[in-house]
């Protein structure tokens, strides 16, 4: 083969690999940035900026198929208009320049929705079912020797519900029972996975003479965070993150929780390497009960508050934000840090839609001069402060940076919701 042919080949192949290259960044940018879901407002024209030349062929699906917008197929554009007046719900189909397939996007309508929006700090008391085990441990049995019953019985994470098929009261109760068990083997049942099965161990005395099984256990959680918002029928929203143990790692499962009123009372300001914290009193007696916590979830708690919480919020309702309304750019977020609710500046710098942490989907730059002064920016139980960006409520905070108390991460309005 001559010079010319091989310097031909060689430019069709470098073309043929940075066409390759081209598409699999394209692909990384439509997994990253594009939702899987995007819901829309009936009734309303939302506009769709893909932000890459893309064609979109959007019918309905479901109960709808037969409506007359059977399938839509825009030209080749970055961003186009849809209006979700004839059907509930549609699958839209991504092509790049109108050729290479990217992505299919389900799409659903919702209605437009309004919700209190809150920023007051709020004490947590959440209880597990049962009692969770930590971990197992070795301890000097009577004759001196180290033992631990509980090894390869028990794990970390599980759930024990019951001793010899009586319900557990919590962490004091499943100690003294063992105690008083006088060595006798006992059937433990526990929930391991999310499935129930029944263990036996029997308790050894320790070189004290009480009897143990050698496990680190806990039955409750406790902490302050920040109400994110409030609907007319008391529902409410905290934290835009689930509580998770401490030790394991995990969501913990909500056996009863509730919230209490509580104040600020110091501030220890955040500074690179070491996160800051929002301290604040709370008295846990049944007239400072704000509410019950109903569910403890990956995207916050929920439940419904009192009445007297409710009347307590001064702020007016905002409408809801779907994620196609949020921009990077300025935005606020709604604090009450020294006893009165305020909005402060921030910068949202990134939007990834479709990471796989729902929790970190909104990156964020505290730019209030007053509360970087108060705080250092983002500080733990902040989470949950409401985030506000042209007049909608769009998201919520859920993470400061251990490396930049000044920024942080949200999670949107519409995944709490």
């Amino acid at each position: 083969m001559d010079r010319a042919g091989k310097i031909y080949r060689y430019m069709l192949f470098s073309i043929l690999f940075l066409s390759l290259l081209l598409i699999g960044f394209l692909g990384y940018r439509i997994k990253k940035m594009i939702p899987d879901q995007i819901l829309l407002r009936k009734g309303q024209t939302e506009e769709l900026n893909i932000g890459i030349p893309v064609s979109a062929a959007v019918q309905t699906t479901g109960t709808d198929r037969s409506k007359e917008n059977a399938r839509i197929t825009t030209p080749v554009v970055s961003a186009f208009h849809m209006t979700s007046d004839t059907g509930t719900s549609y699958e839209m189909q991504l092509r790049f320049l109108g050729i290479i397939p990217l992505k299919t996007v389900q799409m659903q309508t919702v209605a437009e929705q309004e919700v209190f929006v809150s920023g007051k700090p709020i004490g947590i008391y959440l209880k597990t079912p049962g009692v969770l085990v930590i971990d197992t441990g070795m301890f000097t049995g009577s004759s001196g020797e180290s033992v631990c019953p509980a090894e390869g019985i028990l794990q970390s994470g599980d759930y024990v519900m019951q001793i010899n098929h009586t319900d557990l009261e919590g962490k004091k109760d499943f100690v003294n029972r063992i105690k008083n068990s006088n060595g006798e083997q006992m059937i433990l049942t526990i929930q391991r996975n999310g499935e129930m099965s029944e263990v036996r161990l029997t308790p050894l005395q320790c070189e004290e003479g009480v009897y143990k099984i050698g496990v680190w256990v806990r039955d409750s959680a406790q902490g302050i965070g920040t109400m994110t918002f409030l609907d007319e029928e008391l529902h409410f929203g905290a934290l835009g993150h689930g509580i998770n143990d401490t030790d394991t790692g995990e969501l913990l499962q909500l056996g009863s929780g509730l919230l209490y009123h509580t104040e600020i009372v110091a501030i220890r300001k955040g500074e690179r390497g070491t996160p800051g914290e929002l301290t604040g009193i709370i008295e846990y007696q049944p007239e400072q009960v704000s509410g019950v916590i109903m569910s403890n979830t990956e995207e916050g708690i929920y439940g419904v508050a009192s009445q007297t919480f409710a009347d307590s919020i001064t702020t007016q309702a905002l409408p809801v934000g779907l994620k196609q309304d949020v921009k990077e750019g300025d935005a606020q977020i709604l604090c009450n840090i020294d006893g009165q609710a305020r909005y402060y500046d921030v910068k949202i710098t990134r939007l990834m839609p479709n990471a796989e942490n729902l929790n970190r989907q909104i990156a964020l730059t505290v730019t209030d001069e007053e509360l970087l002064q108060l705080t250092g920016g983002i500080v733990q139980g902040m989470s949950g402060a409401p985030i506000i960006q042209d007049g909608r409520i769009i998201g919520a905070v859920t993470h400061v940076l251990v490396n930049d108390s000044t920024s942080g991460y949200g999670i949107f309005i519409e995944n709490m919701l």
